[in-house]
């Protein structure tokens, strides 16, 4: 059997975060972008594009990402070898890449997972990337993890270029090509956490142009099966995200209230 993982935060934990995350800065979410996520493939030199990351709470750039807190920044390459890249130099990480076989590519990256926690003191909020030990009136404390991955598609790939797993502890796997979709498809996706399905799991995703803020054109919620279906309203760069939610583990608890992962997914609707 599938194990369930819970999805669920008090309402007014949510409206308390939403209102106070955009200043902590390891809270952002993270996602990945591509100058081009379809580069044309040449025989002699391949194909090429630039990938960059995408920081905070507003699309498609917001706030900078220092180099340092990355664990990880990798590209799978057709035939699943996995290579590490050394992101580029200055807040955005540019980072250029030479494509040189044909196929699905998928960019992989994380950042330090963390402690967050925000308490009241002195009728005032305070915000501390830290457990909730030795902290009294704490309104919420978080273990954190995020996860994102872009999907390149170099000259033409199969419809299960990318639906294997690459194995972070919450992902989005398309179940489809995006790339082989059209404006106004829907796109079929399942959400694993742990290497298993995140049933019941909301799912949010945008396209670049809908808002300049941290706003969804799209939101759904997966199944007993973690799978969902995304309806693709527009053409160009989406994001896709999931978050899990669940009571602490025997290593957090007493200290933090839960645990949150959350994954980003990015590509291109021609």
């Amino acid at each position: 059997m599938f194990r369930s993982v819970n999805c669920f935060i008090p309402a007014l934990a949510v409206g308390i975060f939403l209102v106070f995350s955009a200043g902590i800065g390891q809270c952002h979410n993270l996602w990945l972008n591509a100058t081009d996520y379809s580069p044309s493939f040449r025989g002699k030199t391949g194909a090429h594009t630039k990938m960059y990351f995408g920081f905070g709470h507003k699309f498609p750039v917001s706030d900078v990402l220092d180099r340092d807190k990355l664990v990880e920044f990798n590209l799978i390459q057709p035939g699943g070898v996995v290579k590490e890249l050394e992101a580029g130099e200055g807040g955005f990480l540019v980072t250029p890449l030479v494509l040189k076989k044909e196929g699905g590519y998928i960019v992989t990256a994380a950042t330090k997972h963390g402690f967050y926690t925000m308490f009241e003191k002195n009728g005032k909020i305070r915000h501390k990337l830290a457990s909730m030990e030795g902290f009294e009136n704490v309104v919420v404390s978080l273990y954190f993890e995020n996860h994102t991955k872009a999907l390149i598609n170099a000259g033409a790939s199969a419809e299960d270029a990318f639906s294997t797993p690459v194995g972070h502890t919450i992902e989005i796997v398309p179940l489809e090509n995006p790339f082989l979709k059209k404006s106004g498809d829907f796109l079929e996706v399942q959400v694993l956490m742990d290497g298993k399905p995140a049933k019941y799991c909301n799912v949010f995703a945008t396209y670049i142009g809908f808002s300049t803020k941290e706003a969804y054109a799209w939101t759904s919620k997966t199944n007993a099966k973690g799978i969902t279906h995304i309806k693709l309203l527009q053409s160009g760069q989406w994001i896709l995200k999931a978050d899990v939610r669940k009571p602490p583990s025997e290593e957090h608890k007493g200290k933090v209230l839960e645990e949150k992962y959350t994954a980003t997914m990015s590509f291109q609707v021609n």
